[in-house]
């Protein structure tokens, strides 16, 4: 596959059917015919993420997600690549077919910059939504992918924390503010800053699951336990638990002693939750992000992507 295109071996194998039962369907007149590209002299058959869509909806194929899901990128700790990882981790799920929303929380917007939108260029943000109580659908925007949505963030958004404090059940609003949309969506995944606030610990009360970005370094075991800690009080204080948790190592060099007691410690202490998906130390993937691109538009054979990949197959199990 590349830049959201599939073969139709890719296709087949993404609809769970031979490509027989494609070429019947097609000749049928069930579905779609594939679009077609010449190169050279060979004419090339190749699909798209709405063909996708539409021939799962056309033959009643079951959506591989089995259910609806709202998932959160954190660490209190900055610089573990969160922003990089999980706008292509976004990315790849909205290629597969998936609906996918997007939510930038932090105002520096790196999340908006990943998914190649320029955060200055939008009025609103979650603010207007939560703050001044707009509609959530004023403030979706567009991106590359027909299956994937952003909500964005800007400078604009950085009152928030201040005036998040003096509201009545100021711990929910984002959780409330997503429930007018999230049937529309087969995921969303929300892009948290670095630190512990109202908006964070908003943010942890409207998931189920949470992913943890690391480095492999003993700084990002720290940062680790500060999380858990809150992870904890929140429980207590809240009664409310996430149903998943999943620790990802970013930028891991195997040649480095460093990254493999570090990541030996991760796995030590925190068994249960620790990923078998390394994503691997490569510069491909800060050119894409350089180009407000994904890595699977740029690269999609790369290390980088072989990595990203393999972890949405880990999460959800594909």
């Amino acid at each position: 596959m590349k830049d959201g295109l599939f073969t139709i071996s890719e296709f087949a194998s993404l609809l769970g059917v031979s490509k027989s039962v494609i070429y019947k369907w097609e000749k049928e007149g069930k579905t779609n015919k594939a679009k077609r590209v010449k190169r050279g002299k060979t004419m090339y058959r190749y699909y798209t993420t709405e063909d996708l869509r539409d021939f799962r909806a056309t033959m009643n194929i079951p959506s591989p997600a089995t259910e609806k899901r709202k998932q959160l990128f954190l660490n209190f700790k900055g610089g573990t690549g969160k922003s990089v990882i999980s706008a292509n981790y976004g990315y790849k799920l909205a290629q597969l077919g998936f609906k996918v929303l997007m939510v930038d929380l932090d105002p520096q917007g790196h999340l908006t910059k990943c998914l190649g939108r320029n955060p200055e260029e939008f009025s609103k943000t979650l603010y207007d939504v939560i703050i001044n109580k707009d509609p959530i659908q004023s403030v979706l925007a567009s991106t590359s992918l027909p299956t994937l949505e952003l909500i964005p963030a800007n400078l604009g958004l950085s009152p928030i924390e201040l005036s998040l404090t003096n509201l009545h059940a100021r711990e929910f609003k984002l959780r409330r503010a997503l429930e007018s949309i999230e049937d529309s969506y087969d995921l969303i995944i929300l892009d948290a800053p670095p630190n512990i606030g109202l908006l964070n610990l908003n943010a942890i009360l409207a998931v189920d699951d949470l992913l943890v970005p690391v480095l492999a370094d003993f700084l990002s075991y720290d940062g680790l336990k500060i999380l858990f800690e809150t992870l904890k009080d929140i429980q207590d204080d809240f009664d409310y638990a996430l149903d998943n948790i999943w620790i990802f190592l970013n930028r891991y060099n195997e040649s480095m002693n460093i990254c493999i007691r570090s990541h030996d410690a991760i796995r030590k202490n925190y068994s249960e939750y620790v990923c078998e998906t390394l994503i691997r130390q490569n510069t491909t993937l800060s050119d894409a992000t350089a180009q407000g691109k994904s890595i699977f538009e740029i690269a999609p054979n790369s290390r980088a992507a072989h990595d990203i990949n393999k972890l949405v197959n880990e999460i959800f199990n594909f």
